[in-house]
């Protein structure tokens, strides 16, 4: 499973340096922001499954099919012009209901396999700073709707911000990259042969 969060980060890491190599500075904090949750999330997975990894697995996969049954409803249970078996998916989704209260369900429903928001998650791992500058920092860039404000953002960002940015925003895209790859590594047990300092917060 944590080859799965390796795998997104490094995918991550490589779209972050073309689009800065682009001169794409405020594209790159948006990813950058998504590589901060993937840390956040492969951290807190680890700490859930070195309590009941079995458990936690199939948190995951509960909460992955419910997200796919959420598509599947709200397109009629068809992919383009593809029908989907319906009955299938229905089973499913009753083995998901045998497994959790509905209040449970709810909640991997809308915030995945912690079940908790990111916010939480980043307090549980110990790195409130991440949630902080992701949510803090970056969100602007995605969530911002009114063209006034996306203008000024913009117009303060090519004045004078992008030079105070972009250093941040690369040492957090390089601290990320180097948590993930230490977790993944301790959790296989340290193939790498990495000295336990080797890569220190």
């Amino acid at each position: 499973m944590p080859y799965a969060f390796l795998r997104k980060s490094l995918r991550l890491l490589d779209a972050i340096d073309r689009l800065v190599g682009d001169d794409l500075g405020e594209e790159a904090q948006v990813l950058v922001r998504a590589l901060i949750e993937t840390r956040i999330n492969l951290e807190y997975f680890l700490i859930l499954a070195s309590e009941n990894h079995v458990k936690t697995l199939s948190r995951v996969i509960d909460a992955k099919m419910l997200d796919k049954l959420k598509t599947l409803h709200a397109t009629g249970f068809k992919l383009g012009e593809t029908k989907i078996d319906q009955a299938f998916w229905v089973q499913i989704q009753e083995e998901i209901r045998g497994r959790h209260t509905e209040e449970e369900i709810e909640l991997l429903k809308r915030y995945g396999f912690g079940a908790v928001s990111l916010e939480t998650k980043a307090v549980g791992i110990g790195h409130k700073e991440l949630y902080d500058l992701a949510y803090r920092l970056y969100s602007g860039h995605t969530h911002a709707v009114d063209f006034h404000e996306h203008l000024r953002m913009r117009l303060s960002l090519e004045s004078n911000l992008e030079g105070t940015l972009m250093p941040a925003v690369l040492e957090t895209t390089c601290d990320c990259v180097a948590a993930v790859i230490r977790k993944c590594n301790e959790w296989m047990g340290n193939p790498l042969g990495a000295p336990a300092d080797h890569w220190a917060e």
